[in-house]
């Protein structure tokens, strides 16, 4: 069965922020051993993306991952030490800016944005990116590589597939023991539930006239044909109105292209790996 390993590359700046990058690769069956895929992508970060980041910047960590098939993930993680920074002297740019390459897949029907924070602030101008003055020339070499390395690698993302995405009925609902939701579905459209134990999202609707807090996403398991439970437990009400579910099928689409590349905006977070750190002490009484 194909698996689609997610490679994530974690990222950092001295000022403090943190990010993430992610492709996904994919594979004829579940591997056995991840290893060879972390040390191929951890290649490509270091040979191609690494010397996008301005000398501020720099890559934390990396981590190879799949979910398997009864929703357990196996991953293989690696952990920069010291970690590897961007290219000297060429400081980074802001960390709510992005340079935003749109990449396509064969079909040219479906798209897929990554946003590479942290690259040289030298090549952002006047609220655009400029690839024709100073630093912008040797950039977009050192970017056209990297593009052209994911597509050779056989990265992509995970697109719509509407072949894959099947709609219907929520007929009834029961809390089993535990609080493990049980739904009774019909499928009206798509692929029918067919292989027990398989786990993965389910979209939940007008349930109880849409006031029911199942009407969210639930990761839920095949039980058969027409029915399906939560993985976790959840409280809801009694049943009282059907409502509707779909689930989304997912497809692996490779990159076969960059559309274009623009400034964008993706802001980045705290950094990976730091715990809040303890409460500020407070006067009993």
């Amino acid at each position: 069965m194909p698996t689609d390993l997610q490679c994530t590359a974690f990222f950092g700046s001295t000022a403090g922020h943190g990010w993430s990058e992610g492709h996904f690769r994919s594979v004829a069956s579940p591997p056995g051993n991840l290893l060879p895929y972390l040390l191929a992508f951890k290649n490509l970060i270091d040979v191609q993306r690494k010397p996008l980041l301005g000398a501020d910047c720099y890559v934390k960590g990396l981590r190879v991952a799949y979910t398997t098939a009864t929703g357990q993930i196996a991953s293989s993680p690696y952990r920069y030490v010291p970690f590897a920074y961007g290219t000297p002297q060429k400081d980074g740019a802001a960390p709510n800016v992005s340079c935003k390459v749109r990449m396509g897949e064969a079909a040219n029907q479906q798209f897929s944005d990554i946003h590479l924070r942290g690259f040289w602030d030298s090549v952002e101008k006047n609220e655009e990116l400029d690839f024709l003055n100073g630093d912008g020339p040797a950039f977009k070499l050192l970017l056209d590589a990297y593009t052209a390395a994911l597509v050779a690698g056989g990265y992509g993302w995970l697109g719509t597939l509407e072949a894959n995405t099947t709609r219907g009925t929520v007929d009834n609902y029961v809390a089993a023991a535990g609080q493990f939701i049980t739904f009774t579905v019909t499928p009206t459209s798509g692929p029918a539930f067919s292989v027990p134990d398989v786990v993965f999202p389910i979209k939940f609707s007008r349930l109880n006239d849409s006031n029911s807090s199942l009407n969210t996403s639930l990761i839920c398991k095949v039980i058969d044909a027409s029915t399906v439970q939560t993985v976790s437990r959840v409280a809801a009400l009694p049943f009282l109105s059907a409502g509707t579910f779909i689930s989304t099928g997912k497809a692996f689409l490779p990159y076969t292209g960059v559309q274009y590349t623009i400034l964008g905006r993706k802001s980045a977070g705290v950094p990976f790996g730091l715990g809040r750190g303890r409460s500020k002490a407070r006067a009993k009484g």
